[in-house]
């Protein structure tokens, strides 16, 4: 049994065409029991800022409910 946990970060995961391939090729596992689409947050950019280190996605945005709503239906 595997869980599958695919997160979405608009301007990286978010090409309609890779999402699909990602989620055939999941589906042909055979043994995906549960694919979960995870929007991505910034929640760990201030462990980023406690040791010191730029946040490389500070710019990113998170994506929109709308987007994250379609991902999860395909």
């Amino acid at each position: 049994m595997v869980w599958v946990r695919y997160v979405l970060v608009p301007g990286f995961t978010d090409d309609p065409r890779e999402i699909h391939e990602a989620a055939a090729f999941a589906a042909g596992l055979g043994n995906v029991e549960r694919l979960d689409v995870l929007p991505f947050h910034k929640l760990g950019a201030s462990k980023y800022e406690q040791l010191g280190f730029p946040f490389p996605l500070a710019d990113t945005p998170t994506p929109s409910t709308e987007l994250t709503a379609v991902v999860r239906e395909r």
